[in-house]
């Protein structure tokens, strides 16, 4: 979990003609550098597990009304 709060600032966002923020998933450069920068090591378990909490955040950021 503090691997992808680490991460969280870095959503890729669009925002659609009806004016809503559509959060279309991390740039994983900005999220590869920040791990980086934060002495966290980037496993495949790791990476697995940010992106299983990327997808759940996705669909919830985009369910808001």
């Amino acid at each position: 979990m503090i691997a992808f709060l680490t991460v969280s600032s870095q959503w890729r966002t669009l925002v659609l003609p009806n004016g809503k923020i559509h959060y279309s998933g991390l740039d994983y450069t900005g999220a590869r550098a920040g791990l980086d920068c934060a002495g966290i090591a980037i496993t495949p378990d790791l990476w697995s597990g940010i992106r299983v909490m990327e997808a759940a955040a996705a669909t919830a950021l985009n369910s808001r009304t």
